[in-house]
């Protein structure tokens, strides 16, 4: 075959390609809310065989992220567009055979690379419209952002509201002393069928990210609210008790380093 790319569209140099090859290095200007939602309600939002970990913990995440590929270097300067982007998630820390990690359910992009790249890995990404408070230290009405400060995020699709996040904060904090359920991502790659002699693929995958580096992290109370809104599978989630708020920045890397954990019965799913 003469088209290259690492993802479709493949074209005659591979330029073309709506994603370049990994590794992608990460970084993110989050903000992180924690609830409880109860075992039994999270076990519903978790493919088989994964398990929630105590009192159905899960998390409400909003940020800022810029994206840097090996194979681009200089991405960030030649086409800024391409590395920068917003991204909320709602999803649920679990364990697989004793080992934690964390599985986002729902994740909300804007821009399609990363959608498209989350097909490719198994993350469950939709187009979306995601904001979050930006501080600059030096407009004289914001400050350096510590005790007291407020930061809030939320994401919006086809014109109505998703989820909003939101953070006052009480102290700064070491890294150490945010939950991280480990560096481990739980995947679905999910494939289906496009012909009845096509069979449907759907495998649960685990991830370990690399060169984590976690800093300017800060504590306080949290805010959430998960609306109901359409195409999406929220409701059940509207009355979960937020307990924790942080807000950090974060980096790592990502490469196409994940292994199978299950493979599910073709043409059943998960």
């Amino acid at each position: 075959m003469q088209l290259r790319g690492f993802t479709n569209p493949l074209s005659p140099t591979g330029s073309a390609s709506l994603v370049e090859p990994p590794p992608h290095h990460i970084g993110s200007d989050a903000i992180r809310v924690l609830f409880r939602a109860g075992a039994d309600l999270a076990r519903r939002y978790l493919p088989e065989p994964l398990e929630p970990v105590e009192d159905g913990v899960g998390f409400a995440f909003v940020a800022d992220m810029v994206k840097v590929s090996d194979s681009e270097p200089d991405q960030a300067f030649t086409a800024p567009r391409r590395t920068q982007y917003g991204e909320g998630i709602v999803g649920f820390y679990a364990t697989h055979r004793g080992e934690p990690g964390r599985f986002s359910t729902f994740i909300w992009v804007t821009e399609d690379w990363s959608m498209g790249f989350g097909t490719v890995m198994g993350w469950g990404k939709k187009i979306g419209e995601v904001r979050r408070t930006h501080i600059n230290p030096y407009n004289p009405a914001m400050g350096p952002i510590g005790p007291g400060t407020k930061l809030s995020g939320s994401v919006s699709r086809l014109g109505a509201p998703v989820l909003d996040v939101g953070i006052e904060i009480t102290e700064a904090i070491e890294a150490s002393q945010m939950p991280a359920y480990g560096n481990r991502g739980f995947l679905l790659s999910h494939q289906p069928s496009p012909s009845p002699t096509i069979p449907t693929r759907t495998s649960l995958l685990g991830l370990k990210l690399s060169d984590v580096r976690t800093g300017d992290v800060f504590r306080g109370k949290p805010h959430l609210t998960i609306h109901d809104a359409v195409n999406e599978d929220l409701a059940p989630l509207r009355d979960v008790e937020p307990f924790a708020a942080y807000a950090f920045k974060q980096g790592w890397t990502t490469d196409t380093v994940a292994e199978v954990l299950h493979d599910y019965t073709p043409g059943q799913g998960a």
